[in-house]
C-alpha cells in the first residue's frame, strides 16, 4: 500500500507531458495577484471589466503550468427564486473569469503563451491565448492582449500583477 501511494505521489509530481520544465527562479514563476484591469477599446474608450479593485489571481509554476481567476469583488448573488436566466448568466459571466492550462514562454519576443485546456468561456478551450509581459521590479507583472474577436468588449486589455510572496 505504500509502494502504490508513493508512485502515485511520484506520478503526481511529474511535469505533464509536452510541458517545458521551468527554472523555478524564473521571474514568471510563483502566484500574483490582480492590481488592476484596464481596457482600451479600438475607438479608444478606457474600461475597467471589473470595477476599480478587481480581484485575481494568476499562477505560474516552475513545470509549466497556468491558471487564472478573475473576479469582480463585491458581486450579490441573485434571488434564484425570481431571477431570470439572464441574470443568472450576466452574474456568472459577468463578474467571474476563469481559465488554466499549459503556458510557454517567448522571452525575446516578451510574450507568455496561455495555452487553454479548460475555461469559463467555451470558446477559449484548446485556444493559445498570447499575452506581452513585462515586469516592473521582481514583484510587479504586467501582461497586455491584444484584441480578442471572441470577447464580446473587445480590445486591448492591461493587468497589473503583484507577486505574493511565498510563506
Amino acid at each position: 500500500m505504500l509502494a502504490a501511494l508513493a508512485l502515485a505521489l511520484i506520478a503526481g509530481c511529474a511535469p505533464e507531458s509536452g510541458a517545458e520544465p521551468r527554472e523555478p527562479d524564473h521571474p514568471l514563476v510563483g502566484v500574483w495577484s490582480l492590481v488592476s484591469w484596464e481596457r482600451r477599446t479600438p475607438d479608444g474608450e478606457v474600461t475597467l471589466p471589473y470595477g476599480e479593485t478587481p480581484a485575481g489571481q494568476v499562477v505560474y509554476t516552475a513545470n509549466g503550468r497556468m491558471s487564472a481567476q478573475l473576479m469582480r469583488p463585491g458581486r450579490v448573488f441573485p434571488d434564484t427564486a425570481t431571477a431570470t436566466a439572464e441574470e443568472m448568466r450576466t452574474f456568472i459571466l459577468g463578474g467571474y473569469f476563469s481559465y488554466y492550462g499549459e503556458y510557454t514562454v517567448d522571452p525575446e519576443a516578451g510574450v507568455v503563451t496561455h495555452h487553454v485546456e479548460g475555461a469559463l468561456h467555451l470558446e477559449w478551450l484548446d485556444s493559445d491565448r498570447p499575452r506581452s509581459f513585462r515586469f516592473e521590479g521582481r514583484d510587479r507583472l504586467i501582461l497586455s492582449t491584444a484584441p480578442d474577436p471572441q470577447m464580446v468588449a473587445s480590445g486591448v486589455n492591461t493587468l497589473h500583477w503583484e507577486r505574493i510572496p511565498a510563506r
